[in-house]
């Protein structure tokens, strides 16, 4: 009995989705359904495969309660997904009293919703959204900064439900059009080899550097960001031939694990194709896609930069070398063999850069996949690994969505409340109208919440409430967003809870906690980026030509700065007291403004003088920083 069921559990769950693949790759091609329909049916489906591809258990087992427990559980979300998208259309020309069955419904959904929440995700999503839930019937009880009139719960309930504000709202709908789109497309190109053909070129183009191993993480991690937008899914695909090469190559396991934990992370946030949050950036400011991934270019850039910088110093104080070019595949022959994999990536830039739409782009990107695929034999699809990418593609998306959707309770619940209104005048009044203050504020809450939940709903709830305050006092509102939404993607990289490096440190066989502190320093640049386009968005590609190259310019010398201070190498040995002086002449750079450019490069060249005239630190010294 127990092996037909799983039997039937990963039958049923291919099966629907495959389906849904298939659907949502028409709806890309040719035109989405209605507004409620296009959400709710992905919400159902993904809501419903994941009760049994996560089964209950008693005491760590299996029993027959528990599995029938979990049929009841996906028949129940299913049926109130069904029912939504069949009354829909009627409820929202209607006004008056809740029918008792939508009633009914709504708090099958609401709870179903946050169990599987809890089997996608964990704990932290789900008890935020009971928070919420509580939130909305104790208003009146309390202080004053947060009451409100009160709701009852059928109110509630409808709210959630029925309206296009909160579970099928907007993070659904983006997730059910263009992010599923792009997960698709990212799931061929890796089904039919573009993965690996990413690898194997960054291996190709650094191994003969010294850190090669780790260099070809960093450019393999940052070429799949473009196609998969996870930071665990780098780290796991990537993570799995560059960990143990940087292992073997020199680098201690810990520091294996944290440089592929920090590039995967990057992936995130680096353009074209970004973390899903970054669709929703584009929806919520009103602006194309391709703006968003414009203004992440540089500080994608940056971010690599620095990593590169950090592990050449390792490299350097470890006396670690590339390796022979006869151990190095040839760059002549991946592309000669593979090289027409990355011809949908190009096609894929290059329409959205013409204007096209997201979705249309991610549906005429997986064709071109599956069309350049059929030119070599080794890469030609067949009925199983086209079906296998269907497959993938859906199975990959289906955390996001429901997270997606138990995001929208919490949003539904500030749109109902007013809390944004609230909460944005206390933000301003706690920072006394500083918009540094607020920043500060603003990134410790997004990094707290970005500990426990994913980048996605963390962007998404926080993007509601902190973006206004940011606004008010005098940022942009891309630069706001895009505050928000590097903190969010970086709160997975921050001890104690760095749930990438920690999923980097089993790969690595490491300890987890060493780990997740070794990436939080390589990654430190990532903590000063955001707070720099905050109160200067010429980073951001905003602005005249002048000023753009000038903060890119002084930017990019307080990343080598900022190097030399953390790792104690950069292009030489630097002491304690340099280091000070090189810390400074980062911070002072990187702080937007003439007179602390000026600053910092005579911090810096105060450094080198001081190292080269009196201090000489050796390279044993630099090596234990």
């Amino acid at each position: 009995m127990k092996e037909l069921d799983d039997k039937i559990r990963v039958n049923l769950c291919r099966a629907l989705y495959i389906i849904t693949a298939l659907i949502y790759l028409y709806t890309a091609g040719f035109g989405s359904f209605s507004e409620m329909t296009q959400r709710a049916l992905l919400v159902t489906i993904c809501g419903f495969t994941i009760f049994l591809r996560k089964p209950l258990k008693w005491k760590k087992e299996q029993t027959a309660f528990t599995r029938i427990l979990d049929w009841a559980l996906a028949l129940g979300f299913t049926a109130a997904g069904i029912y939504i998208m069949a009354i829909w259309s009627d409820r929202i020309s209607k006004v008056g009293a809740v029918p008792m069955p939508d009633v009914i419904m709504a708090t099958v959904m609401i709870v179903l919703l946050l169990i599987a929440t809890y089997k996608a995700t964990g704990w932290p999503l789900v008890i935020t959204c009971i928070v919420f839930l509580i939130y909305t019937a104790a208003g009146p009880y309390l202080p004053s900064i947060l009451a409100h009139r009160g709701e009852t719960w059928a109110r509630t309930a409808n709210f959630m439900y029925v309206s296009t504000g909160s579970i099928f709202g907007v993070p659904a709908g983006i997730a059910a059009t263009y992010i599923i789109s792009f997960v698709i497309f990212g799931s061929f190109l890796e089904r039919f080899g573009a993965g690996q053909w990413f690898v194997d070129l960054a291996y190709a183009g650094t191994g003969r550097f010294r850190g090669g191993p780790a260099k070809t993480s960093i450019a393999s991690s940052a070429l799949m960001g473009m196609i998969s937008g996870s930071p665990a899914a780098n780290v796991v695909t990537t993570g799995a031939f560059t960990i143990p090469l940087m292992k073997r190559t020199g680098y201690k396991d810990y520091e294996a694990g944290a440089v592929e934990a920090v590039a995967s992370t990057g992936g995130m946030f680096t353009p074209p194709i970004m973390g899903a949050a970054a669709f929703m950036m584009a929806e919520f400011l009103g602006i194309p896609y391709i703006e968003v991934a414009k203004a992440a270019i540089v500080p994608a850039c940056l971010y690599y930069l620095s990593l590169m910088l950090v592990v050449d110093s390792i490299a350097v104080k470890n006396g670690l070398v590339g390796l022979p070019k006869d151990q190095l595949p040839s760059v002549k022959k991946i592309m000669l063999e593979r090289g027409q994999l990355g011809l949908p990536i190009i096609f894929v830039i290059a329409v959205i850069l013409m204007g096209w739409s997201p979705m249309k782009s991610a549906f005429y990107g997986t064709i071109a996949v599956l069309l350049v695929a059929f030119v070599k034999k080794e890469t030609r699809p067949t009925l199983s690994s086209f079906l296998d990418a269907l497959e993938s593609g859906v199975k990959g998306v289906s955390n996001i969505v429901i997270s997606c959707a138990a995001a929208g309770i919490i949003v539904g619940v500030i749109s109902m409340t007013g809390l944004a209104t609230k909460l944005s005048y206390t933000l301003v009044s706690i920072s006394g109208g500083n918009i540094f203050i607020a920043a500060v504020l603003t990134a410790l809450i997004t990094i707290v919440l970005g500990c426990g939940m994913p980048p996605t709903p963390t962007y998404v709830i926080l993007a509601t409430v902190l973006v206004r305050p940011l606004t008010e006092m005098g940022a942009t509102a891309l630069s706001a967003h895009m505050f928000i939404f590097l903190f969010a993607c970086i709160g997975a990289l921050t001890p104690p809870v760095a749930i990438t490096a920690y999923t980097a440190a089993a790969i690595a066989k490491s300890d987890p906690n060493k780990t997740g502190f070794r990436a939080f320093r390589m990654g430190l640049v990532a903590y000063i980026i955001p707070f720099i386009f905050l109160l200067s968005p010429a980073i951001l590609l905003m602005g005249g030509a002048a000023e753009v190259v000038i903060a890119v310019l002084t930017a990019t010398l307080g990343i080598f700065c900022l190097t030399a201070a953390v790792e104690g190498y950069m292009f030489r040995c630097w002491g304690s007291v340099t280091r000070i002086l090189m810390m400074a002449a980062a911070l002072l750079m990187l702080i937007p403004g003439t007179f602390t450019d000026a600053a910092g490069v005579v911090c810096a060249v105060l450094a080198f003088l001081l190292e080269k005239l009196i201090f000489k630190t050796s390279l044993g010294g630099a090596a234990h920083a």
